[in-house]
Formats: C-alpha cells, sequence, structure tokens
C-alpha cells in the first residue's frame, strides 16, 4: 500500500468585457495551411488567386492575399462563422482590409464583408473609403438583431440586404448564419488585389487585441505555470499616437508589463486565479480580458499499487498507444525520442480547448497542459527536462476524441 497524491486541474475561462476564448478569428498566422478553413466558392464563383504577405501595418502579422479572376471570385469559410447571432449577439465582426490594385476603378471604394444563410446574404459596408495604396484600415460591424425594420449599423458602417426580403429575413440570416464571404472584385477587368486579415469575432469595446492563455503543471514539484500570449497586439507606435500597452494582473498580488511575445508565471500554492489583461492607452485603461484557472491537489487517499499505480497497467497503455500511433496519427512528436522537449503538432477544423499529458509508466501524470487553439495546424511545445529517461504516454484531448501516442525520452 502506498499513499497516492493526485494533482486535480481544472480550466474554467471567465470574462469581463471579454470575448469568449472560443470565438472564431481568422488571422492567417499559421506557417503550413494559413488559409485555415477558408476557400473558393464552389464553381463558378470562386475564380480567386490566393497568396499571403506580410507584414500588416496594424499588427505587423501575416495576412490573406486575394487576386481577381474571370467570373465571379468569392472567397468564403462556411465552418467558423455559423450562427452568429445565436453565439455572438451584442459582439462585433471585426476584418482588415488594403486596397493593393483597383484595376482602374478610380474611385473611393468601401470596403465590405458578406454574410449568408444560404437564402439571403447581406453585407455590412463601411463608412471609410481606400484607394490603392492609401493603407490599412480595420472595422468592426455589429452583430446585432434589426431594430424597427432598420437594419443594425454603428459609426463605423451599414448592414445592407443584397437580395430581397425584410428585416426578419436578415434576423433570420444573422441568427442562422452558415458562410462569410470576401472578394476583390471591384471591376469586371481581372487585375484587382486587396488584402484581408484578422477576420474575428471580438467586443465591441476598442480592444486592439485578444490573447490566449496556456497552463500546464507538472506532479514533479508541485507547481502550475500560466503563459499569457497576445494575439495580433498593435506593438509600434508613432508619433502622437504611443500605441497601447497591456499589463498582467496574475490574480495573486504579482503583476507584470506584458513583452512580447509570451510572459510566463508560476504558482507555487495550490488554488484559484484569475487572470487578467489591461490594455491601456496612455493613463486610460481602454478594457480588460480575463481568464481564471485553478489546481488543487485532492485529499490524500490509500490506493493498492498493484492495481492502480502498476507499472504492468502502464506499459500496457504505452504499448497499446504505440500500436495505435501505427494505424492512424492525429497528431505528431518531435522531436522523438526527445531530450529537452517534444513539440506536438496538431491540425484542428475549429478553434478549441486541447489538453495534452504526459504519463509515466506507473499511470502517473508527470506534465499536464491546456491551450486554446485555433482551427488549422498548430504545435505545442512540451518542457521535458525534469523527465526521466524512459517511455511514457503522451494524450491529446480535445472536444471531440482523446488520441494516444508513446513518446521516449533519451538523456
Amino acid at each position: 500500500m502506498i499513499r497516492n497524491y493526485l494533482l486535480a486541474f481544472c480550466l474554467i475561462l471567465g470574462c469581463s468585457m471579454i470575448m469568449n476564448g472560443q470565438t472564431p478569428c481568422s488571422d492567417f498566422n499559421a506557417t503550413t495551411s494559413p488559409a485555415g478553413n477558408w476557400a473558393p466558392s464552389p464553381y463558378p464563383n470562386g475564380n480567386v488567386s490566393v497568396n499571403f504577405g506580410s507584414p500588416n501595418a496594424l499588427d505587423g502579422s501575416q495576412y490573406l492575399i486575394l487576386g481577381d479572376q474571370s467570373g465571379g471570385s468569392w472567397y468564403e469559410n462556411s465552418t467558423d462563422f455559423r450562427s452568429l447571432g445565436k453565439k455572438y449577439l451584442g459582439q462585433c465582426l471585426y476584418f482588415d482590409f488594403y486596397l493593393k490594385n483597383d484595376s482602374g476603378y478610380g474611385q473611393p471604394y468601401h470596403p465590405y464583408i458578406t454574410l449568408s444563410n444560404g437564402v439571403h446574404n447581406a453585407s455590412f459596408r463601411a463608412n471609410v473609403t481606400v484607394t490603392p495604396g492609401s493603407g490599412w484600415v480595420r472595422i468592426k460591424a455589429p452583430i446585432q438583431l434589426s431594430s424597427g425594420g432598420i437594419l443594425p449599423s454603428n459609426s463605423e458602417g451599414t448592414w445592407v440586404l443584397n437580395t430581397a426580403g425584410t428585416s426578419a429575413d436578415f434576423d433570420n440570416l444573422i441568427m442562422n448564419s452558415t458562410t462569410l464571404a470576401i472578394t476583390p472584385d471591384i471591376t469586371s477587368t481581372q487585375q484587382e488585389i486587396v488584402f484581408f486579415d484578422n477576420i474575428c469575432v471580438k467586443p465591441c469595446d476598442g480592444c486592439t487585441a485578444d490573447f490566449t492563455l496556456s497552463t500546464s503543471f507538472s506532479t514533479l514539484n508541485n507547481t502550475a505555470t500560466a503563459t499569457i500570449n497576445l494575439i495580433n497586439p498593435i506593438l509600434y507606435s508613432t508619433p502622437g499616437n504611443p500605441g497601447p500597452t497591456y499589463i498582467i494582473d496574475w490574480g495573486d498580488g504579482s503583476s507584470s508589463n506584458y513583452i512580447y511575445p509570451t510572459v510566463s508565471h508560476t504558482y507555487n500554492a495550490a488554488g484559484s486565479y484569475t487572470i487578467c489583461v489591461s490594455e491601456n492607452q496612455g493613463r486610460i485603461s481602454v478594457c480588460k480580458r480575463c481568464f481564471t484557472f485553478c489546481y488543487k491537489p485532492s485529499i490524500p487517499t490509500f490506493t493498492n499499487f498493484s492495481t492502480v499505480d502498476s507499472p504492468t497497467k502502464g506499459m500496457e497503455a504505452i504499448i497499446k498507444a504505440e500500436l495505435q500511433s501505427a494505424e492512424s496519427k492525429d497528431f505528431t512528436l518531435v522531436p522523438n525520442p526527445a531530450k529537452t522537449y517534444v513539440d506536438l503538432e496538431t491540425r484542428l477544423l475549429k478553434r478549441e480547448l486541447v489538453t495534452v499529458r504526459i504519463i509515466d509508466n506507473t499511470g502517473k501524470v508527470v506534465i499536464e497542459r491546456s491551450e486554446n487553439l485555433n482551427s488549422g495546424t498548430q504545435f505545442i511545445r512540451l518542457d521535458t527536462q525534469k523527465l526521466m529517461q524512459g517511455a511514457y504516454l503522451v494524450e491529446m484531448k480535445s472536444d471531440t476524441k482523446v488520441s494516444t501516442q508513446k513518446l521516449l525520452i533519451s538523456k
């Protein structure tokens, strides 16, 4: 009989004036498959060239380049922006836009983005105008219902129903949206080039950046680590416009200034912690984004080594994982064998919370990490410096599946 201490871990997303961590966001920053779930419309309306460039002057990130071709030139996403009104009513749909070539249009151009439910479609037409090379603009469209028969609008633009219908049809479209679409098409010729970036659902409170919280803990030293990574922060300043700054309150009495790209903090005491990032413009606090996570040791229990922590049971799990990985790989481990770190690479169909655990041959969880990941190819780096040489089981759990593989540690 031995005393078995279990470390229980929970991740709770709590928001104050913030977006839910699972809100859709296309930033086109992935090194592989940066388009994510975006693709040309079905023939004959999807004649568009697709490339990627950098940097977007608003945040220094990679962006999408669309070129017009003959016929329709629509580029759409029918996965990430479904049922916007049911999920995100009261928030805003943001997008960044740059006009590279207007194919001789010769007039100020109003950027727009189009939403459809398969029956009707509506576009949010920005008030701001651009001309070729005039610079990036950031636009936010309200995700709202019509009021008194009038379609939603704000200081940045107005929703317009493109198909014959009523305000009730627009409301149904917002609540049951199926597809978000963008296009470079301006004239009847095929020389137009436009850039899009950061097509994201976020609060309408003026925050310029979102962030992710990744958490991990180790039973080797009973500590938890939280890491803040800001998405699309504006990190530059111009004369008269110093740009925002970010302060992180770690929820345990300590705070840090955000320094690109990530800031981490270690917790030695069990408890529940609310981590908040405040965005400041000069001395004014623009908004605050918060996560809450907790970790705590459970009440010590006595268990039978042979039935719970059996090395044989642990090895059986590792062998099973090895057989599974030979048949199908939902993720890859590089390098394997590993020494000081291992990168887990996976591809997600949507943005979701992913939990990764490393389990030793006794069945004990030695490392666990939870992180909100965007759709497409994503990477999670795990620190294995403190693991002893030997065979381990790596388990990845998402919203839809649990997958395992064998990991070897070689010192």
